[in-house]
């Protein structure tokens, strides 16, 4: 005969086990003091305020040296644009200050008229920056006068002043754009 298998038995759950603990216990007088825990935060943040400035000054001196860049940049373009300006307006300009010339001529004939648009001609001229040079009386001045006629002297002291303006000159900005044209005295 044969004999039967036998039965499994239930078997029991395992009974759970407490770890032993690593090391010692810790000891509460042998955590870290505050204060060292506190002065090393304030390590920390010092660093990292110290790395904060730096990376702030070095982009305060880029963006001053950028401005600087921008600035001298401005300035070209404001001069290229100044001297695309005076290419284009200043041959129309001198067209007008002749036509003032025309015009004033008529206007010493006593013509309203013609003294009037002279004067609106004039304002449109100093709108876009063309004025008249000053007559003045005196000494010759080359840079900004031209000799175009003599009159004799009453005086050796007269002698090399202007006498009469014969034409109007006129500057844009600094620059003559047409010499005032005179007529100076000189001796006998």
């Amino acid at each position: 005969m044969t004999t039967p298998p036998p039965v499994p038995q239930p078997e029991e759950p395992p009974v759970p086990q407490l770890a032993e603990p690593a090391g010692p216990l810790p000891d509460p007088a042998a955590e870290p003091d505050p204060f060292a825990v506190v002065a090393d935060a304030v390590d920390g943040m010092r660093d990292e305020l110290a790395a904060l400035g730096d990376q702030f000054r070095r982009r305060l001196l880029n963006d001053r040296e950028g401005r600087r860049s921008l600035d001298g940049l401005l300035t070209e373009l404001d001069h290229a644009h100044k001297a695309a300006e005076g290419r284009v307006v200043q041959p129309l300009l001198y067209d007008l200050v002749l036509l003032v010339d025309r015009i004033e001529r008529q206007a010493d004939q006593d013509d309203a008229l013609a003294g009037s648009v002279a004067a609106e001609l004039l304002a449109l001229l100093e709108k876009y920056g063309m004025t008249r040079v000053p007559v003045t009386r005196g000494p010759f001045n080359p840079e900004i006068q031209e000799a175009v006629g003599a009159t004799a002297a009453l005086s050796p002291e007269q002698s090399g002043e202007v006498a009469e303006v014969v034409r109007h000159g006129y500057r844009m900005d600094e620059r003559i754009v047409r010499p005032q044209q005179v007529r100076v005295y000189t001796e006998r």
